[in-house]
């Protein structure tokens, strides 16, 4: 009696050791079960993979240029504006100008390059003085991300009226990297995050996200609309 007492009493003790190996146990079986599942799995992937399809053109983004879009007259440039920003030629109101523009930015899959074209109309070649793609919300003047003036003469790129330039990251590190002084930082390099000092965005991905936040927007100055810029249009994603 008195062993079959304590025999009783060690399966008592031990029984919980016992159900915590046995669940321990089941426990790992299962997650066993569930490794094997991933691994072995043969269900293929939703979308063919094919990294090819990576130079091909993806996001596609388009914009209309008009003295309408313009943030101000160029009457009202600030005083405290350098002498290269200002117009050496009597400017004319934006409701007479009869300057328009059509642009289209295609990116690749893989963000790695960007297609930019751009056709004018009404605007003299050998009047524009400055052509750049910026980062701000309509009517605002924001800094600059691409400088077409850094990779030729604008006068021969515009000479039939058209431009048709590829652009990849090297050409968004020059324009940030463009700027002097305390004008430089303010115009040249767009943020990510505004509040975030030098955070410059440096890539094309960075520049389609621009895009698609609608803040991406072509700007062309000439002699008589310098500061301002003479047509101006915002870049909508193309719905294809």
């Amino acid at each position: 009696m008195e062993f079959n007492r304590r025999l009783g009493r060690l399966i008592m003790l031990m029984l919980p050791i016992l159900l915590v190996l046995v669940m321990s146990r089941v426990v790992f079986s299962q997650s066993e079960h569930a490794a094997g599942d991933r691994t072995e799995s043969e269900r293929p992937s939703p979308i063919p993979l094919n990294p090819l399809l990576g130079s091909e053109v993806g996001f596609v983004y388009e914009a209309f240029l008009s003295p309408h879009q313009e943030g101000g007259e160029e009457e009202d440039t600030p005083s405290l504006i350098p002498a290269e920003f200002r117009s050496t030629e009597p400017s004319v109101p934006r409701a007479q100008r009869t300057s328009r523009g059509h642009a289209v930015i295609e990116f690749t899959n893989d963000l790695s390059r960007a297609f930019v074209y751009l056709a004018v109309e009404n605007v003299s070649p050998d009047d524009v003085v400055m052509l750049h793609l910026h980062c701000g919300r309509p009517g605002q003047l924001g800094p600059i991300i691409i400088d077409f003036g850094l990779a030729g003469s604008l006068s021969d790129y515009l000479a039939d009226g058209q431009l048709a330039l590829e652009v990849t990251n090297e050409d968004i590190v020059a324009a940030a990297e463009h700027g002097q002084g305390l004008i430089g930082a303010f115009t040249s390099g767009c943020p990510i995050i505004p509040t975030i000092p030098n955070d410059k965005v440096k890539t094309i991905a960075g520049m389609e996200l621009i895009a698609r936040q609608g803040e991406l927007y072509f700007n062309l100055h000439t002699r008589a609309q310098t500061y301002f810029g003479d047509i101006r249009g915002q870049f909508h994603l193309i719905e294809r």
